[in-house]
């Protein structure tokens, strides 16, 4: 959580930074967030108020709306986290070997999966929760389009594709595609099931088919 707390939530994933602070806003900050996380284990988003969030922070109000104007720019602050956690694996995946760009898609799905597995609080607050505040709604918005940008990047270093002028586009939707199946899942079974994952897998690959070959060349 160190980013979000030094720094500026992640200032390469959403353009809107929060400002630097003293060692002890700091300290608040992130005290916040980790009492956040901790309410999100126990409860839904939606039952969960930035009053319970400073009672149990014990900080009080009129000093938390410093650092979050509201409930929800602190749950933004966890979603940047999530996306950060996402970014590392797909940027991973550089080091590793893939024969086909269908194994490619498949594990990209694996690695978002896995991320939003590891932490109780992301998909209760990904999948189970809107956002009603309309930038926090544009900045998700941008946030899927760097993570279908990163995921676009990574198939193109591995292999030979064509139609590179509406790619950004095509994996725009592609990733929207599993993003909708794995909400799908999650809003159904509480869970990531093993054949919804499969599903979406299958979905956004046949979507791909469209615009690629079934073997592309790899590259060396």
């Amino acid at each position: 959580m160190d980013k979000l707390v030094d720094a500026s939530l992640s200032p390469d994933l959403a353009s809107r930074p929060f400002k630097f602070t003293s060692k002890q806003g700091r300290n608040r900050r992130a005290q916040l967030l980790s009492i956040a996380f901790e309410l999100l284990r126990e409860k839904n988003p939606e039952e969960i108020s930035f009053a319970d969030i400073c009672k149990k922070a014990k900080i009080p109000r009129p000093s938390a709306y410093h650092f979050f104007p509201n409930v929800e720019a602190i749950f933004h602050g966890i979603r940047l986290l999530h996306s950060e956690g996402v970014v590392e694996k797909l940027i991973a995946l550089k080091n590793e070997t893939f024969q086909t760009w269908k194994e490619y898609i498949e594990k990209s799905i694996d690695v978002a999966v896995e991320v939003t597995n590891s932490e109780i609080a992301f998909p209760r607050l990904i999948y189970g929760y809107r956002m009603s505040n309309p930038e926090m709604r544009l900045v998700g918005q941008e946030l899927d389009a760097k993570l279908a940008n990163l995921t676009k990047e990574g198939l193109v270093q591995k292999f030979q594709l064509d139609n590179l002028d509406t790619l950004d586009q095509v994996f725009g939707v592609a990733i929207s595609i599993a993003d909708s199946l794995l909400k799908l899942s999650y809003r159904t079974y509480g869970d990531f099931t093993p054949w919804m994952v499969a599903e979406a897998k299958k979905a956004t690959i046949s979507y791909l088919l469209n615009y690629f070959p079934e073997v592309c060349k790899v590259k060396h």
